[in-house]
């Protein structure tokens, strides 16, 4: 999909400016950006990249490149913009005839060598079992399984993490609640994440009037942190337990996988104490009066254990990463958590990467904003699951509403509204700027038209509807010259930038990068489709030609869908 090309372009360009640098091709090859003019091709090459890449003197740059005579049959042309150094760009105009051959032959060109790929521990969605999955934990999650999804297409090996808030003096009040409310262990099973919230949310109103009540929650905690009751840890094991299969129900409807399920309460008082130690061996565990253990990050002193000698969130974190290191030895651990977590992450990375030094750059925190409105049609806040079941049922509202709907609504089980409804909701997520707070909107989120997973999935039906009514095969070979209409050349210009794409996404971490090339793809399709008609086209070659070119187009948007996280639909 244009890889090749971009290769070969690069290796002349460092065979001549730097010739002992291997690594300078595939970054060079990665800089391309491709345009079309109004006739041809152009791989633009932007030269404040160059420099970073080649040599910081720009007429040193411009000279040696526009004197090497590149491969005519792939290069008509090379030029400059002319335009001011922060914009300037060297312009490669490249033959239709090699492009097109490129563009529309698969290739694996994603997949980096064995030297060039590395292990990403990507922790997300996180959520903590005494309260709601609520929509925060809904952009972690699609957040993280987006960036786990994209390494893993492109080549690199991913461990996907779900590290799960079971542990500290809020779950002593959880348990103070469950006994207050007198449930058993059968009024958990039946519902356990709504019981257990509502079993917090009772103690922590209770305990507003009563202190004794907060003194009891300590006193659980330090008993299980310390191993005192087994009766009582065997129990938290059993409500962990009952809620993880609830939580994986909802995983499975949003297609999130786990290669593991950790805990905060894994990580025991031996783990911490060695933890302690090693802060402690290079004196950056400090003593306050109170009894306290902090450690100084910047001007602040950050609390690692509590005056009764309990632990705090930064000691188990710290504990965990240095077990997933000696485990994984991940290149790199990525953090998919919102922002108001910012101060805690950069105190875990200073201080884990002081007492370890080979963590120090290791460490990365993917950060959100919020979802604000997300509610029912009634107006109320509630369980993710709510908010999922809402989507479909107002997807499947739509679907028995319109005339154009494939699926028999009548022996439908739900599930084609349901991908529906979650795409919806994904795509109106990742379509944002991760860091940016947004308004949700139900009807802005459901349109078909508009730029929304709706039309990702619209879109995708429609090529596999051409698929279904044309009884031929693709050609197994592209020739150029029956593919010269604007709309193909758009298009296969769209199908050639989706490495480029995937290459900006890595770079950035930004799902809305591939998000909006799939907008501008889909476009891309439908102006074609409109077009290039093959059903009633006379000439067998030329119709073999066009569905080459679509099956080439489905294949991108059906990868960059998978990628997001949506499951593709071929009927809606």
């Amino acid at each position: 999909m244009s890889v090749k090309l971009r290769k070969i372009i690069a290796k002349q360009i460092t065979d001549v400016i730097r010739p002992e640098s291997s690594a300078s091709v595939n970054q060079l090859t990665n800089a391309f950006e491709l345009r079309r003019n109004n006739q041809d091709p152009e791989l633009h090459l932007p030269v404040s990249k160059a420099r970073h890449i080649l040599s910081p003197d720009t007429n040193s740059i411009l000279k040696e490149v526009l004197h090497i005579k590149f491969d005519e049959q792939l290069v008509k042309g090379v030029t400059t913009n002319e335009k001011t150094p922060s914009t300037q760009r060297i312009v490669f105009t490249l033959r239709n005839e090699p492009f097109i051959r490129e563009a529309l032959t698969k290739s694996d060109s994603c997949t980096p060598s064995p030297s060039q790929q590395k292990r990403y521990v990507v922790e997300y969605s996180s959520p903590n079992i005494a309260k709601p999955f609520h929509v925060g934990h809904l952009r972690s999650t699609i957040i993280g399984n987006f960036i786990a999804n994209l390494y893993k297409y492109l080549g690199h090996n991913v461990h996907r993490m779900n590290y799960l808030g079971d542990w500290g003096t809020q779950f002593g009040l959880l348990n103070v609640g469950i006994d207050l409310m007198q449930l058993s262990d059968e009024d958990i099973q039946k519902n356990p994440i709504q019981n257990l919230y509502n079993a917090y949310v009772e103690a922590n109103k209770r305990s507003q009037a009563d202190p004794s009540i907060s003194e009891r929650a300590r006193k659980f905690f330090h008993d299980l942190e310390n191993d005192l009751s087994p009766e009582d840890r065997k129990r938290w094991e059993k409500y962990r337990a009952y809620t993880i299969d609830e939580l994986r129900n909802v995983y499975q409807r949003l297609g999130v996988n786990f290669d593991e399920y950790a805990w905060e309460s894994q990580y025991s008082q031996k783990d911490i104490q060695r933890v302690l130690q090693q802060l402690d061996e290079r004196s950056l565990l400090l003593s306050e009066k109170d009894g306290r253990k902090v450690v100084q990050v910047g001007d602040r002193r950050v609390p690692v254990i509590k005056s009764d000698g309990s632990t705090l969130y930064l000691a188990r974190d710290i504990a965990a990463i240095s077990d997933r290191y000696e485990r994984l030895k991940f290149d790199k651990i990525i953090y998919v958590v919102d922002n108001a977590q910012t101060d805690h992450f950069v105190a875990l990375f200073h201080t884990a990467g002081k007492a370890m030094p080979d963590l120090d750059g290791r460490m990365q925190h993917i950060k959100f904003g919020r979802i604000k409105g997300m509610s029912t049609r009634q107006g109320t806040v509630v369980f993710l699951k709510d908010v999922l079941d809402e989507a479909r049922e107002m997807m499947k509202l739509r679907q028995i509403q319109s005339p154009t709907t494939k699926v028999d609504m009548n022996i439908s089980d739900n599930q084609v509204s349901d991908v529906l409804g979650i795409s919806a909701v994904i795509i109106n997520d990742l379509k944002q700027r991760r860091q940016r707070d947004y308004e949700f909107d139900w009807d802005r989120a459901l349109q078909a038209s508009g730029d929304t997973g709706i039309k990702l999935q619209y879109t995708h039906c429609r090529l596999w509807s051409l698929f279904d009514n044309i009884p031929l095969q693709p050609a197994s070979e592209v020739e150029p010259n029956l593919l010269t209409e604007a709309e193909a050349a758009a298009l296969i210009v769209e199908i050639a930038r989706f490495h480029e794409i995937l290459i900006r996404s890595e770079e950035q971490l930004e799902a809305c990068v591939l998000v909006n090339y799939l907008f501008h793809l889909s476009n891309a399709i439908s102006r074609a489709l409109k077009r290039l008609n093959i059903k009633n086209e006379s000439s067998i070659q030329l119709q073999r030609q066009r569905l080459l070119l679509f099956s080439c187009a489905q294949s991108v948007l059906h990868d960059g869908m998978k990628i997001l996280g949506l499951k593709p639909l071929d009927k809606m």
